[in-house]
């Protein structure tokens, strides 16, 4: 008989939760300021004359420009043969503590000079592990706001090219050829820097083929993208885009390189700047081919300023605005229009990114429901992962969701949070994901409109205990079923079948009682309805022989 009843409530279940509706929405054509993407500004300080962060002039990066993501260069041409100051680190923390406060974030890199002149234009491999040690645990305190941090240290302005250090091979500067001796230490510099880096966070590297030769020449597999290995957590980022057919040197074989980095960049960040006016190269037609090929998913709005002005005076500048990183469409949400308290709710989205790349840092994405008397909100966690939704195909994201047996009964609204991962960040709407769709987003809250409604109901048991007079009897029914309740005149009683067609029945009222006359109704399941000033009660019920 156990085992019945729970067959019973599964099936009434269902019957409540069957009734879907479909939403479909429009597409916006705004500039959107979704974080970790789009084009940055770029900002740079020296150690020997510290440039601080405005917390005013990068909020006015985000509420004015559009614009989520800064650059910060930090250079320690002070600390070339010492270690980095209390004073300068302390600096940097009042930097990301303002990045914080504007609701932005930022890509971050550390070198030792710019300066194409300079005796000394690194340091040594020695001191550079010693610094890293140094930045550690502002890097772990600032994971929130660290959108990536690209390799740097080695060489000019950090790029890898043109060091003074012969263990690192002095490449560019004396145009020596790599040994595996030199890429071994230059890994060993950058393994110190992911080992320095928080696990979710990710390393630009400026060359495919230093993360060929020192890891892997095969590009990451869907398996292994996201996976926090050292392998998938290393980048790219080119500094030369469009600049000539190689991009200065960026790829050493674009015929095998290409399709390498068309692969990796699914699963790794990819960004950078332009140099050089290249045209027609650097002009918009191939431009806008590769930051798609290569799913970029932000540029330097500040440099090369010849190669920005021709985006824009060529109309293509706005489209990569919107473009730059991910954009998701909402196409249709379907849900049911009524849900019971610990019941699974199908929810089906279906949603485009029309962006080149898909978000590279972890978010959490959830339902989220409004109580329309309360104003309350509860959080819903679903198990899909942004990170992957990503091609020009219709993306489907169906789950069935849990409602908590807590959640009070009644008429609930409907949003998508996609939240930032990072919990100091998680309820902050300038980090969440806006939906580029019109009349759909919450500024106050970072949440998007799903523009439905859901009805929550309680389930069978909690029915009863709300409402323990009503008793209907016997189970199962073969030629009358009674439904016995104090005051049942106020009452409307009313029979459905399992396909939620009314039922018209001979109905006899005695006293207390309702007596329905069922002979001739097919044997299954049934649902009584009992209402009383909009409360309904619904019950299972069977009809049939024992």
């Amino acid at each position: 008989m156990k085992t019945f009843w729970i067959s019973l409530s599964i099936l009434f279940i269902q019957w409540t939760v069957a009734q879907n509706s479909t939403v479909n929405y429009q597409p916006s054509t705004e500039v959107i300021a979704n974080p970790e993407r789009g084009f940055f500004k770029f900002t740079e300080t020296h150690s020997n004359a510290y440039t601080a962060l405005n917390t005013t002039t990068l909020t006015n990066y985000r509420i004015n420009q559009k614009i989520s993501l800064i650059y910060r260069v930090f250079y320690l041409e002070n600390f070339i043969n010492s270690p980095i100051s209390s004073a300068y680190l302390a600096q940097m923390q009042l930097d990301f503590d303002k990045v914080r406060a504007a609701g932005l974030k930022c890509i971050i890199r550390f070198a030792y000079s710019d300066n194409e002149d300079a005796m000394q234009r690194d340091a040594s491999k020695a001191m550079m592990l010693t610094h890293i040690q140094q930045i550690a645990p502002l890097l772990q305190a600032n994971e929130d706001v660290i959108s990536v941090m690209q390799a740097g240290f080695i060489g000019l302005w950090g790029e890898w090219y043109y060091t003074s250090q012969a263990e690192f091979g002095g490449w560019g500067y004396n145009q020596t050829d790599l040994t595996p001796a030199n890429n071994n230490h230059r890994k060993d510099i950058l393994n110190a820097i992911l080992n320095a880096l928080p696990a979710s966070r990710m390393v630009q590297i400026r060359y495919p083929a230093f993360k060929q030769q020192m890891y892997s020449n095969t590009a990451l597999s869907s398996t292994q993208g996201f996976s926090q290995t050292q392998v998938a957590r290393i980048g790219h980022h080119n500094d030369c885009f469009l600049a000539s057919a190689t991009d200065y040197g960026t790829y050493e074989n674009p015929t095998t390189q290409y399709p390498y980095l068309e692969q990796e960049t699914k699963f790794v960040p990819m960004g950078g700047e332009t140099c050089a006016v290249n045209l027609p190269r650097s002009g918009c037609a191939t431009a806008v081919e590769e930051l798609a090929k290569f799913h970029w998913s932000f540029m330097n709005i500040d440099y090369f300023p010849g190669v920005i002005n021709g985006f824009e005076s060529n109309n293509c500048f706005t489209d990569m605005e919107k473009k730059l990183g991910y954009r998701f469409e909402m196409r249709s949400s379907t849900l049911p229009q009524n849900a019971v308290l610990g019941a699974t709710i199908p929810v089906s989205l279906r949603l485009v990114n029309t962006g080149y790349a898909a978000p590279y840092n972890a978010r959490t994405v959830a339902l989220v429901l409004k109580n329309n008397t309360t104003q309350q909100y509860i959080s819903l966690p679903m198990n899909t992962d942004p990170r992957r939704w990503l091609g020009t195909t219709e993306i489907v994201v169906s789950e069935n969701i849990p409602l908590p047996t807590s959640l009070p009964v009644g008429n609930y609204s409907v949003y998508l949070h996609v939240a930032d991962a990072s919990p100091s960040l998680t309820n902050r709407p300038e980090y969440a994901i806006r939906l580029a769709n019109q009349n759909m987003w919450d500024a106050t809250t970072g949440f998007n409109n799903l523009n439905f409604n859901i009805n929550v109901t309680a389930p069978l048991a909690l029915a009863d205990i709300a409402n323990p007079q009503a008793v209907i009897y016997p189970v199962p029914a073969q030629d009358l079923l009674t439904i016995q309740l104090t005051n049942i005149e106020s009452y409307t009683i009313a029979l459905y079948n399992a396909l939620g067609q009314k039922i018209t029945t001979k109905k006899t009222q005695q006293s207390d009682k309702v007596i329905l006359d069922v002979k001739g109704l097919s044997n299954g399941v049934y649902f009584v309805d009992i209402e009383k000033d909009g409360i309904k009660d619904t019950r299972p019920i069977v009809l049939g022989d024992d």
